[in-house]
């Protein structure tokens, strides 16, 4: 009787440790779950750019922007403006390039000291109301200068370059950022920031 309850014991535990293990570690066909996006179970594409791929290249670029002082004080008591134009995809594949643009917009907010004018050289806006407004005051002042026009924009582009050993794939996305100070019209900052992914398919992990 005591062989037998120690056998019934032993598998309990066992079965109870695997359980665990399939709770720890992901599995084809399970239930969804919540993961850390930048973590080490995120899903990782060799052939098409992920998430986390925005969140890294975004971080280096704009760490190294505020690391080398390019953006100077240009308002004493208040923020410096600066506008980000454009991101231009130049790659092969088809997403939204706003999700870097996000990522530059928080992090620049976040140092207290710029602050991201809606209202760019060529007059548009990422907020359609706030540039009626503008519009609307500058009307109402007789005057079609803006006062928050920017003093520094942000312009970048995203490439990409595809190779391939055998049956081991290699991806290169190179996000390039350019700085322009307004009101000498010249690029003063410029940081490529390479994201590269090698494999033979899509895994979960970097």
């Amino acid at each position: 009787m005591k062989k037998t309850t120690f056998i019934l014991n032993s598998l309990f535990i066992l079965a109870g440790g695997l359980g665990l293990a399939a709770c720890g570690s992901p599995q084809a066909g399970g239930s969804a779950q919540y993961i850390d996006p930048n973590g080490e179970r995120a899903i990782v594409n060799v052939g098409r750019i992920n998430y986390q791929d925005f969140n890294m290249a975004a971080g280096d670029l704009v760490q190294d922007l505020l690391k080398t002082g390019a953006i100077k004080d240009k308002h004493p008591g208040g923020p410096t403006l600066v506008a980000i134009s454009r991101i231009v995809n130049e790659t092969d594949q088809q997403f939204d390039t706003d999700q870097l643009i996000s990522t530059i917009r928080a992090a620049l907010l976040q140092t207290g000291k710029i602050a991201i004018s809606n209202v760019a050289l060529g007059g548009a806006t990422t907020d359609q109301l706030a540039q009626e407004t503008a519009n609307k005051n500058a009307f109402m002042q007789n005057t079609t200068t803006p006062n928050n026009a920017p003093d520094y924009t942000l312009y970048g582009k995203i490439m990409y370059d595809k190779t391939s050993a055998g049956d081991v794939k290699q991806s290169a996305y190179i996000f390039d950022l350019q700085l322009t100070d307004v009101s000498t019209q010249t690029t003063i900052w410029e940081k490529p920031a390479s994201i590269v992914k090698q494999g033979k398919g899509s895994s979960i992990g970097f």
